[in-house]
């Protein structure tokens, strides 16, 4: 992977929603290594795979309700710098655009709160 590959805002902690073109190892590996909780989603296809796949990557407890208020309790009950990388984001865009809209102001809400928190889009 280049460097230009890795968002280097946030390599130096900056939160955010950054986009990616290839699979982002080297940036796990520097996130981890400063102190990021890195969580993994692979492509999803519909709201509710989108909104289980969420918790599960970043650990949410088991009473996580999978839906947006629920994402967004959970979201801000984090206690670390957090990243959630989700590669193979696009088709879910595409094919459920309103519940891609929703989501990514709930995510993109989250980005200015503290600790920080970004997703990275694969």
């Amino acid at each position: 992977m280049s460097p230009l590959d890795i968002p280097a805002g946030l390599v130096r902690g900056t939160p955010g929603v950054y986009r990616m073109s290839r699979p982002p190892n080297d940036l796990i590996r520097r996130l981890r290594g400063h102190g990021w909780a890195v969580g993994q989603l692979a492509r999803v296809t519909d709201r509710a795979g989108v909104l289980e796949g969420i918790g599960r990557a970043l650990g949410f407890p088991d009473y996580y309700g999978q839906n947006l208020d629920a994402l967004w309790d959970c979201l801000t009950d984090l206690t670390r710098p957090t990243v959630l990388i989700w590669e193979g984001w696009q088709d879910f865009a595409v094919y459920h655009a309103d519940d891609w809209a929703r989501l990514r102001h709930v995510l993109g809400d989250r980005v200015t709160q503290e600790p920080p928190f970004a997703v990275v889009l694969v």
